[in-house]
């Protein structure tokens, strides 16, 4: 499976990410098991090569 480490100014805020959700100016990350999180920003750029997401304010 892809899961997602999730990039914020630099800083890893989530890993094993398999779900992003953009609303509005918010940004749901679900991980595999269920965990939840909800960042402000926008979606910047989707590696599936490196397994990163980066996400800027």
């Amino acid at each position: 499976m892809c899961e997602l480490k999730v990039i914020l100014k630099g800083k890893t805020i989530m890993e094993d990410v398999v779900r992003i959700t953009q609303e509005k100016e918010n940004i749901i990350l679900q991980s595999l098991l269920g965990e939840s999180k909800t960042v402000r920003g926008r979606i910047k750029d989707v590696n599936l090569t490196k397994q990163e997401a980066i996400i800027e304010c």
